[in-house]
């Protein structure tokens, strides 16, 4: 009779590093996307009976948590061009001058002045020093 080598004992699956907690292994996907739809339509319930005057009311007596809830609602990629004058050349600005100036004219005339905003539009104004 041949010789069999020994029988080796049977492997086990490596154990998962990683536990999973209880709770998650007890509740399904479905029932925690319920239970945020249920969330999210409470609070839009909330906040259509509340809402306005809570926000003013968060407005006035805690202006940093205000800033929190607007800056949490907006897209994380918000671009957002604060001067907008930054793209435009000289005679652009210059134009533009012109053109709030002749609006606002009949509006400084009534105010008794006769020379005008600023000699801005004229390209006059402030020289950087040479």
């Amino acid at each position: 009779m041949a010789d069999k080598p020994p029988a080796r004992p049977a492997r086990r699956a490596p154990k998962s590093r990683t536990k999973t907690p209880p709770a998650a292994k007890r509740q399904p996907k479905r029932a925690r996307k319920t239970l945020g739809d249920d969330f999210l339509a409470a609070v839009r319930a909330d906040f259509r009976t509340h809402g306005a005057g809570v926000i003013a009311e968060v407005r006035a007596d805690k202006p940093d948590q205000y800033l929190k809830i607007v800056l949490s609602v907006l897209p994380k990629d918000l671009h957002v061009s604060i001067n907008q004058l930054d793209g435009l050349s000289d005679d652009e600005i210059r134009s533009r001058i012109r053109s709030l100036e002749a609006v606002l004219k009949p509006f400084l005339e009534d105010l008794g002045s006769e020379d005008g905003i600023s000699g801005a539009a004229g390209g006059t104004g402030p020289q950087a020093p040479h």
